[in-house]
């Protein structure tokens, strides 16, 4: 299979790329390399990074890990190398602060999605197209949403007990991921389809409902009563925004739970002297 695909960047990037897909080429170990990510998908910006993929003989991928910093850093010095998920990937990072993520393959074959590779090197059939993913079906959307309501629930409850013990940087740590949660809600209520990396959130998101979790999660200070308001405004859009979902997706929304996670918070706020929002 053949790709065409690339990208726009004429600085260190492209450079690299470059160098990057001679080195594979002349590689006799390795039988495909191809990008995925944005630069695979083409609609790489100025701040993507190198999700690079490639293909050797079963018995060959635990030497080649193990050479990786050095064969990376014949392309460009390194100032960073980890492997991650038990050796299977390595993210690196270079002195042009270009960063990269390698995953090793072994095998004679493996499928990609043609739509969203950019090739630089094949032996002939190494590459197979996957077959395409089939749409959730509307019960395991619905299945997901209660999943993710239910959760922000459970953790909202656990404000009272942070906040109670002065622990601002928990209560900092647990905005993050009921917003994880929230706007995890909010992408598959829409019904939008992620189909970019972690640090694209924006696209998915309905313009209006962006605007209004940036404003509500945002604090002045990391005061207890600014911590406690944070938290307390994305409860109301989970409130209302949950609803929406439930009656679209036809599951219960779980209204007890909602119920006695919001009492218990407003009691043990109050009695900790902050104010509550109604």
């Amino acid at each position: 299979m053949t790709s065409t695909s690339g990208t726009d960047d004429p600085t260190q990037r492209a450079a690299f790329l470059s160098g990057l897909t001679d080195s594979v080429r002349q590689d006799s170990r390795l039988r495909a390399a191809w990008l995925e990510g944005s630069l695979g998908r083409g609609n790489a910006d100025r701040f993507s990074d190198v999700d690079l993929h490639v293909l050797l003989p079963e018995d060959e991928v635990a030497a080649f890990r193990a050479q990786a910093a050095a064969w990376l850093g014949q392309l460009r010095p390194l100032v960073l190398f980890n492997t991650l998920f038990g050796g299977q990937m390595i993210n690196a990072m270079t002195v042009d602060s270009l960063r990269i993520d390698l995953w090793a393959h072994g095998g004679e074959q493996v499928e990609v999605d043609p739509g969203a590779v950019q090739v630089l090197f094949e032996h002939p059939g190494t590459l197979t197209a996957k077959p395409p993913t089939a749409a959730p079906s509307a019960e395991a959307t619905a299945q997901r949403l209660l999943g993710l309501i239910r959760e922000f629930w459970r953790c909202i409850s656990l404000l009272p007990a942070v906040l109670g013990r002065r622990e601002r940087l928990v209560a900092v740590q647990g905005l993050a991921v009921e917003l994880g949660l929230v706007t995890e809600l909010l992408v598959t209520a829409s019904g939008a389809v992620r189909d970019r990396g972690v640090k694209h959130l924006n696209p998915f998101l309905p313009e209006h409902l962006r605007a209004e979790l940036e404003a509500l999660i945002l604090p002045d200070s990391l005061t207890e009563q600014a911590l406690a308001d944070a938290h307390l405004r994305l409860a109301e859009l989970v409130r209302r925004e949950g609803r929406r979902a439930a009656d679209a997706f036809c599951f219960e929304y779980p209204e007890l739970l909602e119920e006695r996670a919001l009492a218990y918070v407003h009691q043990e706020l109050t009695a900790l002297q902050l104010s509550v929002i109604p």
